[in-house]
């Protein structure tokens, strides 16, 4: 059950006084076209951090720029961690235009200072569609996870200071689950997932903008990409 008393406790104690903003948080939603209800919660998370937690929260929409089913879900990342750097935040929280949030996720989240931390994630059909944190037993605390969804996400913006000029993310599907935590495992970090917050994915992913787009376009943007696509390596 969440107890704000303590998880504001838990916030105080753990500030770093270095940072000018303390956990001020950028949200970065995956795509500009909402499942109905999804927005709204996002919405009330960060307001909810602003006011009970006095914690600066802000929200950015990125563009959907798929041609193909997800295929850009790694260049809208980068995009978001960029622009959390540029923007000085401390932590970056990704989330999924298909999602709702409890109010106090943030928070939550926020007071378990991890470098990488996810709430428990299930669908609201109770299937797992790939899924692996509804497995994990709800109210059961933290627990270290070799890698989560990305459905709802919590970053210390640092940990991509070293990728503000070369990509991070690259866009082929499956990789986020597999091969970008292994590059972040590299470097001594895994993520956890507080199993005492939970957010509800209300739909499979979904990706509207990719589809009746002209042939001649997609495979335009598709060579385009090509050109520019960095290779990614373990460092």
């Amino acid at each position: 059950m969440f107890d704000l008393a303590a998880t504001l406790d838990r916030l105080k104690k753990g500030a770093n006084r270095q940072h000018l903003l303390p956990y001020s948080t950028l949200i970065v939603a995956m795509g500009d076209h909402w499942l109905p209800g999804c927005k709204e919660s996002v919405m009330a998370v960060r307001e909810y951090s602003r006011q009970a937690g006095s914690i600066e929260v802000e929200i950015l929409e990125e563009k959907d720029r798929c041609y193909g089913w997800g295929d850009a879900l790694g260049s809208m990342r980068n995009m978001g961690y960029r622009h959390a750097i540029e923007g000085g935040f401390e932590r970056l929280l990704y989330v999924d235009n298909d999602i709702i949030l409890e109010k106090h996720t943030l928070l939550q989240l926020l007071s378990r200072h991890m470098p990488i931390i996810a709430p428990r994630v299930t669908y609201l059909d109770g299937l797992a569609h790939g899924l692996e944190t509804p497995k994990l037993q709800a109210d059961a605390g933290l627990v270290l996870a070799g890698s989560v969804v990305l459905s709802c996400i919590l970053f210390k913006t640092s940990i991509f200071y070293d990728y503000a000029t070369h990509d991070f993310w690259g866009n082929s599907l499956g990789d986020d689950e597999e091969y970008h935590f292994t590059k972040l495992a590299l470097r001594g970090l895994m993520p956890f997932v507080d199993t005492d917050v939970t957010a509800v994915c209300q739909a499979p992913p979904h990706f509207p903008l990719d589809q009746k787009r002209p042939k001649a376009e997609v495979d335009g943007a598709r060579a385009e990409r090509y050109k520019t696509k960095i290779l990614l390596l373990p460092s």
